[in-house]
């Protein structure tokens, strides 16, 4: 089957018979049945991209330890000329000798690099199952049952991601930061692992940090680790995490980054890192209003930080209001700044809105921003948003989303439903047919007293037969229990 290893092996000048070493070993191996003399010979296998001997067809894939240690069939004196000669061959590099392994194109059809190294080597005892082969793939070294990384005394040429020995470290560390369960063993370590154990992860992890926070595995790692941060890896991390404005909208705007983001804030102690920290978010405050997950990390600003810390955001989101509010997102970001704000917040905010209260009401977004200051019941707010709105019932009533706030005002106690009761009055012929009108009369119906609902049957009655012949005033008609 195989070639014979004269082909396949090339030393470099050594003290002792390199050749009848090989035919030793070649010799025992076809005890093993891995050469037969009748068939054409073919080459090695790669073992380093497979755990397994290919020995005939139907036994492909068969491990090499399931077969019987053919040492034990043979004489003594040959099972410790085949030991000293694998150990003169193996320890070669050890003694500045090269040694070289060469492949060609296997009997799978696969063409393998060559292997340069001193493989680690116990006493050969016939079993190939004991046979050390070093793995190409470090990833993979630890699910080999090649791997010769559990036995005692052996010295493996993995790549150990915790002790930071190699240059494939980083390399290492990060895809078994996205593991996940590998992930799961990171994590253990970082919590339970030494001081250098953790500044070693966290060096090799810190270039990392913005591909770890979006990552949905790779963002728990960096949860640990920010806990684990001094002051001065946690000014780091912030440091590459607000270099780019776009890539920090784009970690904010991220399922898991705008949690990673928030367990940064945490971590901030210093009034510097919080000022620079500040300084971005004011930066792409307007971005950052776009979405769900970008509005909780202006949100979370105002809950964690103090209000003189967080005036420059306020500053630029009160500037800002209007446009804010007309966003879907925007919206919902200012409702929960309202809600769970201290009043230094609270009230600059509410006071945006007002402003542009009347502008606001017909948008399909910002009409909900008034009605929620609205619900607050506060009079003074009642009566600022009053005199905005004074002298526009009419006008917002015949308004798709403009209606929706004439009606929130008639249901608010806050607010004088007779006052603007009386203002629809003056034009309550056109609203009698409107689409969206006829929900404000009816609504009016509903919240008016003895003398009010008088005044709005006169009309009703006035302008009867045009509601009869009218899809929307036959609606009042039916509310009202007028209908004939």
């Amino acid at each position: 089957m195989y070639g014979s290893l004269d082909n396949h092996y090339s030393l470099g000048n050594t003290p002792f018979s390199s050749l009848s070493d090989l035919q030793i070993l070649e010799s025992s191996f076809e005890r093993l049945g891995v050469s037969d003399p009748n068939a054409r010979q073919q080459q090695l296998l790669d073992h380093r991209q497979s755990n397994q001997y290919p020995f005939v067809g139907r036994d492909r894939g068969m491990n090499v330890r399931d077969y019987h240690n053919p040492s034990y069939y043979m004489h003594p004196t040959e099972r410790e000329q085949l030991d000293q000669a694998a150990q003169r061959l193996l320890f070669s590099q050890d003694n500045h000798y090269d040694v070289y392994k060469s492949y060609d194109n296997g009997s799978h059809g696969r063409s393998n690099s060559g292997l340069t190294g001193p493989p680690p080597y116990i006493g050969f005892n016939g079993d190939l199952g004991e046979f050390p082969l070093t793995s190409r793939n470090h990833n993979l070294c630890d699910q080999s049952p090649w791997s010769f990384s559990h036995v005692p005394g052996i010295r493996s040429n993995r790549h150990d991601p915790y002790t930071m020995d190699n240059s494939r470290a980083k390399d290492t560390i990060l895809s078994r930061a996205k593991d996940a369960v590998e992930s799961a063993k990171l994590q253990k370590v970082i919590v339970e692992g030494s001081r250098d154990t953790v500044h070693k992860i966290f060096d090799e992890l810190k270039t990392h940090v913005c591909e770890l926070m979006i990552d949905p595995v790779g963002h728990q790692v960096f949860q640990k680790i920010i806990e684990k941060c001094t002051n001065e890896q946690t000014t780091q991390i912030l440091d590459i995490v607000i270099q780019q404005p776009i890539q920090f909208v784009r970690i904010c705007g991220d399922t898991h980054g705008t949690r990673a983001i928030q367990d940064l804030m945490r971590s901030l102690c210093s009034e510097e890192q919080i000022s620079r920290f500040m300084q971005t978010i004011c930066h792409v405050a307007l971005l950052l209003t776009k979405s769900t997950n970008t509005n909780h990390v202006i949100s979370f600003c105002f809950r964690h930080f103090s209000p003189l810390q967080t005036h420059c955001l306020l500053q630029v989101i009160v500037q800002n209001c209007y446009q804010i509010a007309l966003d879907q997102h925007g919206c919902c970001m200012l409702q929960q700044c309202i809600g769970k704000s201290p009043r230094e917040i609270r009230d600059p905010l509410i006071s945006g809105i007002l402003t542009n209260s009347l502008s606001l009401c017909i948008n399909r977004y910002g009409n909900y921003a008034v009605q929620y200051v609205l619900e607050m019941e506060n009079c003074q707010v009642a009566a600022s948003l009053l005199q905005y709105l004074d002298g526009h019932y009419v006008q917002l009533s015949c308004d798709k989303f403009g209606s929706h706030v004439v009606q929130k005002c008639l249901e608010t106690r806050q607010f004088n439903s007779r006052r603007i009761i009386n203002e629809l009055i003056s034009d309550i012929d056109s609203i009698l047919i409107d689409r969206f009108g006829n929900y404000v009369i009816q609504t009016a119906w509903v919240v008016s007293q003895d003398d009010m609902r008088s005044k709005l049957l006169y009309h009703i009655n006035k302008n009867y037969p045009l509601m009869r012949s009218n899809m929307y005033g036959k609606k009042i008609l039916e509310k009202l229990s007028l209908w004939i």
